[in-house]
């Protein structure tokens, strides 16, 4: 399938990025938001902007049958829109899969959190997904549904993000807005740079990589060791742990990323950048 013309379903902190790439590589880049003052940040890395106003079908088979390949890099503000944001669009891909036949080349980014806990062991793409949470088991039947897009005839490849950090999103930021932290701070961290992220997205275009990915670096501190040094490189006070406050960690593990490793896409920032 030639690439010509791209669409990025969810222009955010990621989507903006790889839109940006591609854009400079030559493709027609669309790019899309919910908020209507997004759109001139999304002039800045796209051709064109496109305001969706809800799950509307018209709106997304438009785009499905103007762009060769689509980038669904969409976010829940806020855990009640996880269905609306993620289950419900994949549905919605999933209908007119079936009603357009227009085999398309198709990327989701999805989230490291659908292995659950997995206490402290490494998990590669065959692991088990042991997501408990609402939140977590929505984003795995996600990943299911545009899996079977390739009964379809589509090109699928599903991305587990690790935590993204990056410009605007330090991580001595983070230190800075919370002095206490909930948890014990003993747990696995794993993370990924925006510019990895996004350049692993376009890797995966380029090189019609199908199936599922993990993306992380290849670090694993703890959240506590990881955040001391952080601390220590900004001389600013490392923050305190309450285990008494509920954290929103998505279980303990370690990601592996030898699988995208293995296929040839080389990290810029393999190592956490203490920033």
């Amino acid at each position: 399938m030639s690439l010509a013309n791209i669409a990025v379903i969810g222009c955010g902190y990621i989507g903006s990025e790889a839109a940006h790439v591609w854009k400079n590589r030559g493709y027609y880049v669309t790019g899309t938001t919910r908020h209507s003052e997004h759109l001139g940040d999304i002039s800045k890395v796209a051709q064109k902007g496109v305001l969706l106003k809800g799950n509307e079908e018209a709106e997304f088979a438009a785009l499905i049958a103007s762009n060769d390949a689509i980038l669904v890099s969409v976010g829940a503000d806020k855990p009640e829109d996880y269905d609306t944001a993620y289950r419900q669009i994949a549905h919605l891909f999933r209908h007119l899969a079936l009603e357009m036949d227009l085999p398309r080349r198709l990327i989701y980014t999805s989230s490291a959190s659908v292995y659950g806990d997995q206490h402290g062991r490494f998990v590669d793409e065959e692991s088990d997904l042991l997501a408990q949470t609402e939140q977590g088991k929505i984003l795995i039947e996600t990943e299911h549904l545009y899996h079977s897009l390739t009964e379809l005839g589509w090109h699928v490849c599903i991305l587990r993000l690790a935590e993204i950090y990056g410009p605007g999103q330090e991580l001595s930021k983070r230190i800075k807005q919370h002095s206490i932290l909930p948890g014990s701070g003993n747990q696995y961290t794993n993370m990924i740079h925006r510019t990895d992220a996004a350049n692993a997205i376009d890797y995966a275009l380029r090189h019609h990589l199908e199936g599922v990915f993990n993306l992380a670096d290849d670090d694993h501190p703890t959240r506590s060791e990881l955040y001391t040094a952080v601390a220590t490189q900004h001389h600013i006070k490392p923050p305190e742990w309450n285990a008494d406050l509920v954290s929103m960690s998505s279980g303990n593990k370690r990601v592996s990323n030898h699988k995208i490793k293995s296929e040839g896409f080389a990290f810029r920032f393999p190592h956490r950048v203490l920033d």
